[in-house]
């Protein structure tokens, strides 16, 4: 492959009106750790961005070490929230009593296990909350860690516990919305929490969270969006899995609100005052580092952003044509963008003056996913193909380690399996959902029908038994 170099053109700015503000990009130390080999280089041209600001909003309750802006290699610092390693001792003094009174064959002795965590967290949520009252803790202190003792269960566990036994042999959850739906994200939580988004073609598009509630997939909460969204997607961690993040012309970051079942705006991404702003294609959340989320954008750019900070660390024209994918990998400074060139290419944020094409066909990649239990290898689709290219990164840019063609129509959506490394979940226009096992020379694939074609499809991390998939007006929570 030829060599693509382009100038760089720094410059210093300083912060105006705490609303605009403008980073200069430098060369990473040559002492400082080296990327990973690149066998194919080329040199992505730096952008010198003009970043908004509008929101002062913290994403993160806790205080951050601040970052300098100046040097891609700066060391990151965290400071870990305060959290709750056990209960207050009057709560474990309610424990021991509860146990005295079983041994004492007392009448609450013939409770069962599930009524005894039960009342045990209501009156821990008691505790709670008059110790908040009293101003003894704040108020989101106590939701980082239930306190664990054998047997405890926390309140959305308890209530997706009961529905499952109570309905287990329901393999299909539905829901009909009245707008045409294609993102969908699994949260990272005690349930099977959905956000859905809506795709039509005007101004008022909406996000949905649904929760599994009385033995149905219903609606809790609804956010108007104004353009349809690209992705959604919950945030990495367990911590920060209250945040929900939307991809347009712009990336919005709301905080879910269980007690009000609403999304709050927290923070908006905006470039507005660069000429590289266009629409954003997709993004990836950091899942090492959860202050950092990258984007892919229309423009042939690909942004990093500084969630503490709400700021752009660096910006890059990362391919020849659209950027229409970006996810991050096993390492917090590596990921890789997919584009209308037809290549895939790999980024290390240590050195951004050139990246590694690490797989490339003719045609057009629109969707990637990286296998992060067996980093090197990689799905990618082509738009309007009916083939899954399943390559390693180690390989030669041209060979594909196995291409899939296990559907009749175009390829919509994949996902690997968050609990074994050699599954992966398709969808397609010819309406299949396809669980296949890489590498297995007996093909022991599984599939469903739906009813339509698909758009999209999404598997759930914290309850891998749940794959959801969208199509037309309507989601499908499907038991695998």
């Amino acid at each position: 492959m030829e060599k693509q170099t382009k100038e760089e053109n720094p410059q210093n700015s300083q912060l105006q009106d705490n609303q605009q503000e403008n980073l200069q990009i430098t060369q990473p130390n040559p002492e400082e750790n080296q990327p990973l080999p690149h066998n194919q280089p080329q040199n992505p041209q730096m952008i010198q961005p003009q970043i908004t600001n509008p929101n002062n909003t913290e994403l993160n309750s806790h205080p951050q070490t601040e970052v300098p802006q100046n040097n891609i290699n700066a060391e990151q610092h965290e400071v870990n929230p305060p959290i709750i390693n056990e209960p207050p001792q009057e709560m474990q003094n309610n424990m021991i009593q509860m146990d005295n009174m079983n041994q004492m064959n007392m009448p609450e002795a013939a409770m069962t296990q599930q009524q005894i965590n039960e009342q045990y967290m209501l009156q821990y949520q008691q505790q709670i909350n008059q110790m908040v009252n009293n101003q003894e803790m704040p108020m989101n202190n106590y939701m980082l860690n239930y306190p664990q003792i054998p047997g405890q269960l926390t309140p959305d566990q308890l209530n997706y516990q009961r529905q499952m036994e109570s309905n287990e042999n329901k393999n299909i959850y539905d829901y009909f919305t009245n707008m045409k739906l294609y993102g969908i994200a699994f949260q990272n939580g005690n349930s099977p929490r959905l956000a859905i988004s809506s795709l039509e073609k005007r101004i008022d598009n909406k996000i949905e969270i649904l929760d599994l509630i009385d033995n149905d997939l219903k609606k809790v909460c609804e956010q108007k969006i104004g353009y349809p969204s690209t992705k959604v997607l919950w945030g990495p961690n367990k911590i920060k899995s209250s945040l929900l993040a939307s991809s347009s012309d712009f990336v919005q970051i709301y905080e879910y609100n269980e007690e009000k079942r609403a999304l709050n705006l927290q923070a908006k991404l905006t470039n507005l005052k660069s000429k590289y702003c266009g629409a954003l294609t997709s993004f990836d959340w950091n899942v090492v580092n959860d202050s950092i989320l990258g984007t892919a954008s229309i423009d042939n750019t690909c942004t990093i952003w500084d969630l503490n900070k709400q700021s752009i660390k660096t910006q890059l024209i990362a391919h020849d044509k659209e950027v229409l994918d970006i996810q991050f990998g096993y390492e917090e400074n590596i990921f890789i963008s997919g584009g209308a060139d037809g290549s895939v290419r790999l980024f290390d944020l240590r050195m951004l003056d050139h990246s590694t094409i690490i797989y490339e066909t003719k045609g057009v990649i629109n969707k990637i996913a990286w296998n992060l239990q067996t980093p090197n290898l990689i799905a990618a689709l082509s738009l309007e193909k009916n083939i899954i290219y399943i390559f390693d990164s180690r390989m030669n840019i041209n060979v594909s380690m196995d291409e899939l063609n296990l559907h009749k129509e175009p390829v919509t959506g994949c996902v690997w399996a968050p609990d074994n490394p050699s599954q992966l979940c398709s969808v397609s226009e010819d309406c299949s959902v396809i669980i296949s096992n890489i590498g297995n020379e007996q093909n022991n694939n599984v599939s469903y029908t739906a009813p339509c074609p698909i758009n999209n499809v999404d598997w759930c991390k914290s309850f891998t038994e749940w794959i959801g998939i969208t199509f037309n007006d309507r989601v499908q929570l499907l038991r695998k």
